[in-house]
Parts: structure tokens; sequence; C-alpha cells
């Protein structure tokens, strides 16, 4: 009966460390698939980060071509209006010479 007992304990002993081999084995496992999730996580969280800032340099292109397109009609419709500025500037400019010809001619005329 000794000697069950003794069968019994050994075997009981062996289940244990088996028992506790797999537990570590588990540990690494888990903790190995941890790690890989973190770096899958990591690798995703930065294709996101790449992403964004692609996407952020295309928006500011186009708000420079915008900005840019803007700006030249801008130009555009201010040298439009300097030009008829000009025009109007020359024209009232004839004018008051006329006007001043004309007072001194009548001028020298009614002498």
């Amino acid at each position: 009966m000794l000697e069950i007992l003794k069968l019994i304990n050994e075997s009981h002993q062996e289940a244990k460390g088996i028992i506790n081999n797999a537990f570590i084995e588990a540990e690494k496992i888990k903790q190995g698939l941890l790690q890989k999730s973190v770096a899958v996580n990591e690798e995703a969280f930065l294709a996101e980060i790449a992403q964004a800032e692609k996407r952020a340099d295309e928006l500011q292109k186009s708000s420079s071509l915008g900005i840019d397109q803007e700006i030249k009609q801008i130009m555009s419709t201010g040298e439009q209006q300097a030009k008829e500025i000009e025009i109007k500037a020359k024209i009232n400019q004839e004018k008051a010479v006329n006007n001043v010809l004309d007072m001194i001619f009548n001028r020298s005329e009614k002498k």
C-alpha cells in the first residue's frame, strides 16, 4: 500500500510539474501574442499618422493653389480697375485743360 501511495504521490508531483510547465508556456505564448499585438497596433497607428500627414499635405497644396488663383484674380481685377481709373483721369484731365483754355480764351475775348 505504501508503494501505491508513493506512486500516487510521484504521479501527483509529475502532474503538478506538467501543469506548471504548461502554465509557463501559456504565459510565454500570451506575452508573445501581446507583443505582436502591440507591434501590429503600433504599425497601424504609424500608418494612420502617415496617411493623415499625406492628406494634410494634399490639403495644404490644394489651399495654396486656391490662394494663388484668388491672388491672381484679385490682381487682374485690380489692374483692370487701375486702367479704368487711368482712362477716367485722362478724360478728366483733358476736360480740365479744355475748361482752363476756354476760361483763358473767353477772358481774352472779353477784353
